[in-house]
């Protein structure tokens, strides 16, 4: 009984430890104030087949999750939802959401996320650097976490560079 506790117990702590802890934008913002670091903002939809499954099989890996942590300030945006979002000076709602259930969220809009789910990155003073569109499985995650971490993507300015950065590329994460 007792061992089974104890495995209950690792099993557990190995599920939590496994989790991205998603913020706010807003909370992200706040927080690159007292110690800077990248963002790294996850927009989805509640009805995106693809977002469910990048949350199931690419940001519960725990070596990506960790580093997700670690690196980044993650932020959960719903690009049809209602949080309100302050960014560089202007405030951002969804005011047509009462009206529409799939409204775009006027952030999103900002952004330009016309697809589901969209990685968005931004610099450790809030700038966007890179929007990245579609389902990413949890390799090609490792690539743009990891490049836009170290940036990498500074030097990446072809499509040959792209396409040798990505053979070259070695993977750390996948465990």
């Amino acid at each position: 009984m007792k061992t089974a506790l104890v495995l209950i117990t690792l099993f557990i702590t190995s599920i939590a430890a496994a989790q991205v802890n998603w913020m706010t934008m807003d909370e992200a913002l706040a927080a690159q104030q007292k110690e800077p670091r990248k963002i790294l903002l996850k927009s989805y939809t509640e009805w995106c087949p693809n977002c469910k499954w990048m949350d199931k099989y690419s940001f519960s890996k725990p070596d990506i999750a960790a580093y997700i942590n670690k690196n980044y300030y993650p932020v959960a945006f719903d690009a049809e939802g209602t949080e309100i979002v302050h960014y560089k000076g202007a405030t951002y709602d969804n005011p047509l959401k009462k009206n529409n259930k799939r409204a775009a969220h006027e952030f999103a809009s900002f952004m330009r996320i016309y697809e589901y789910p969209t990685l968005v990155f931004f610099d450790e003073k809030g700038v966007i650097i890179n929007p990245v569109p579609g389902k990413l499985d949890a390799k090609k995650l490792e690539i743009y976490i990891t490049m836009l971490k170290d940036e990498t993507y500074k030097g990446i300015n072809t499509g040959a560079k792209w396409a040798a950065y990505q053979k070259n590329f070695k993977y750390k994460l996948q465990g």
